[in-house]
């Protein structure tokens, strides 16, 4: 991979403010456990004659008992030197530093993107205060692995507030900038073989832009928002994916991926270079040289893709350079959300929330609602404003978890809920080490964990991983049978 680099200076709009992150009293409890009396048995022999030398008193024995069972009414601060503090219950959730391991944890990065597949995390971009980068970094969620890779095929050029969405195997990427520079390229990354594509693409393009959100549904990818450099968005556009004229059938393009393009397995131990990831040869599919706050990130499989058999046995395997990609401008109905970017977008069955932003003045505190079986736009009303720019959102059943961002004032370093059910907002009592407040950092949900990356505080860019232990609301991923709340126009 060529790792490039190249200068940032953005001054286009007014949305990374540089704001100092407030300080606020971290909350650190503690406490102290007495030791109890530890009982030793003794010989049989020794049995009645340490009975009969202690010469127990029974009525005695009752009156402990009594005052035992009433020890919950005495006042323990009457008593020297007993600790009171309360310790963190068990089952709370709490925040985890993760210790990085791994030849090459990635550098301080805000801007990226990150997306799970399976339980590896892909980081791909971003900047720090002065350079935008376009590595690839991969976190094994299971071993608390990293991974610098080096990838086959012409990358994205360095950029930041980019986006993407997983589908299958397949991370597909949009837009994003350098300083005065803004991109409307697709790129798609196959991440069993670490191979860049760079599509051709046809119908009505997006403009270029940057702080935009990416969700994959219904067999099509959508964009919505973001900036272009010289004002904020709100269109949508759909890019459709259609298959080769040419007819697979599901089993035999799964046998062929399987025997033409090796998944990538883990690290190489003791390679060479700076990275310790190497892509496999890709044999007969070598030829296929020349994908913020997040989003949800939705997978749709490449089997739907493809569709059904129509009875073609040919054994050639479709490529992504095969398919057929179609932009097109949505036009929707409702009342749309205003011009923002560093807003977030997550995919909740068919309907699409967002939430926050800016447009380079105002930081947002509205919710709104696309139907994407109708185009239709409606607000909703919360119980609360709450501003947020540059945070993350990440579903977990009927929730959307809300972390850090800019509420137009400070950096956040809160974790808010939203209910979908009732569209109110609620807080949990989090305890740990809780990271400091941040923006334009990334999170996704695997297992019973929120992970986050990076981030930037309005001075210093992070590299820290932090994870988000679910604790007693790990069940909450297992809720999928709910209604969002319904929506106001």
């Amino acid at each position: 991979m060529n790792h490039m680099r190249s200068y940032s200076s953005d001054n286009s709009l007014q949305w990374e403010k540089n704001t100092s992150t407030v300080n606020t009293t971290r909350h650190t409890n503690t406490g102290s456990m007495g030791s109890s009396p530890i009982f030793r048995a003794t010989s049989n022999s020794n049995i009645e004659e340490r009975k009969s030398s202690i010469g127990i008193d029974r009525s005695k024995s009752r009156s402990l008992l009594q005052t035992l069972t009433n020890i919950s009414s005495l006042n323990l601060n009457s008593i020297p030197n007993v600790v009171t503090t309360a310790l963190p219950p068990t089952p709370a959730m709490h925040w985890k530093k993760i210790d990085a391991t791994g030849k090459a944890p990635p550098r301080s990065l805000r801007g990226h993107t990150m997306c799970m597949i399976e339980e590896k995390i892909y980081v791909f971009g971003g900047c720090d205060n002065k350079v935008c980068y376009n590595d690839l970094y991969i976190f094994d969620a299971d071993t608390n692995w990293w991974m610098h890779c080096k990838t086959n095929g012409t990358p994205p050029s360095p950029c930041r507030a980019h986006s993407c969405v997983a589908i299958d195997d397949d991370i597909y990427f949009f837009g994003g900038g350098d300083g005065p520079t803004y991109y409307n390229n697709l790129y798609v990354l196959d991440t069993r073989t670490l191979t860049w594509y760079k599509p051709k693409v046809d119908g009505d393009l997006p403009g270029a832009r940057r702080a935009h959100t990416m969700w994959a549904y219904n067999n099509m990818i959508y964009i919505f928002a973001g900036g272009d450099g010289s004002k904020a968005l709100n269109d949508v556009y759909a890019l459709s994916i259609t298959p080769p004229s040419t007819s697979f059938t599901n089993n035999t393009l799964a046998t062929a991926l399987a025997e033409n393009s090796p998944r990538f397995v883990g690290s190489v131990i003791g390679s060479s270079g700076a990275s310790d990831c190497k892509s496999p040869v890709v044999g007969s599919l070598s030829e296929r040289s020349s994908v913020i706050g997040t989003s949800s990130l939705n997978k749709m499989s490449r089997n739907t893709i493809l569709g059904s058999n129509n009875g073609n046995n040919n054994n050639t395997t479709p490529t992504i350079l095969d398919y057929t990609f179609t932009w097109s401008n949505i036009k929707t109905t409702g009342k749309s959300p205003s011009p923002r970017g560093y807003h977030t977008s997550n995919l909740v069955g068919s309907k699409v929330i967002v939430f926050g932003g800016s447009d380079g003045h105002e930081c947002f505190n509205d919710i709104h609602i696309l139907d994407l079986k109708t185009n239709h736009w409606s607000r909703i009303d919360a119980d609360q404003p709450i501003p947020r720019l540059s945070h993350s959102s990440t579903q977990v059943g009927s929730y959307l978890f809300i972390i850090g961002g800019h509420d137009g004032i400070k950096y956040s370093r809160e974790v808010l809920l939203l209910n979908l059910v009732t569209m109110n907002w609620e807080t949990r009592k989090v305890y740990g080490k809780v990271p400091s407040g941040r923006g334009y950092h990334t999170a996704v949900l695997y297992d019973s964990r929120i992970y986050v990356f990076g981030g930037y505080d309005g001075h210093h860019v992070f590299n820290e991983m932090y994870a988000l232990e679910l604790s007693a609301c790990a069940y909450l991923p297992q809720i999928t049978d709910f209604e969002v709340a319904e929506m106001v126009d």
